[in-house]
């Protein structure tokens, strides 16, 4: 049950769930809250889908491109130090409110690839690739990512009535700090795929 609530609370910060719902926020300015309710849902299920197609298909996709995991965790964690650096130092959007009637931004940008994007991709293909022996391994990993969609559902419900809830001010600094949690797996990914791939052993 550790390696149960270990993947679930990496999964929960892979999918960037505080820089979701900043988009969220961006994008449901003017919809009615029954419409962001909607979203939310919708997100979370496309979400839960993609999640799962990488978490279960990419040992299968490595294989058959004949890449290392370890060489996957480096270019992996590349792609998500450069997403947390991304997060940390802001990207300033001139993005207008979606089309109140517009409900297909809950599967992208939403699910995909705000939620789902290459880091979260690359995070979900090493858990999926790690410690699978058995179908019970199966059941758990599905039963963290639904925990990590949980969290972040449940950070998007703040966004229905972000207006009374949160500011500007708090989403950023929030959204900050799950890119620094996001830099500590990163770099975490990056010295253990080079650790392995050049066969040092741990001190």
């Amino acid at each position: 049950m550790e390696t149960f609530f270990s993947n679930a609370f990496k999964i929960s910060i892979l999918l960037n769930p505080f820089a979701v719902l900043s988009t969220f926020i961006a994008l449901t300015g003017k919809m009615s809250v029954r419409k962001k309710k909607n979203i939310m849902l919708r997100t979370g299920f496309a979400a839960f889908i993609a999640g799962c197609v990488v978490l279960f298909s990419g040992s299968m996709l490595l294989t058959l491109m004949g890449v290392d995991l370890d060489l996957f965790k480096v270019g992996g964690g590349v792609v998500l130090m450069i997403c947390s650096i991304t997060l940390v130092w802001g990207r300033e959007k001139q993005s207008e409110s979606a089309d109140p009637g517009d409900l297909s931004i809950a599967v992208v940008p939403l699910a995909v690839p705000m939620a789902v994007g290459p880091g979260t991709a690359a995070g979900l293909i090493i858990i999926g690739s790690e410690g699978v022996t058995c179908p019970w391994s199966y059941i758990l990993n599905t039963g963290a990512l639904l925990a990590g969609i949980l969290v972040l559902a449940a950070v998007l419900a703040l966004g229905v009535w972000s207006n009374k809830l949160l500011s500007r001010t708090t989403v950023s600094v929030i959204t900050r700090l799950t890119g620094l949690f996001l830099s500590a797996l990163a770099a975490k990914m990056i010295l253990e795929g080079i650790r392995n791939y050049l066969g040092l052993v741990r001190g």
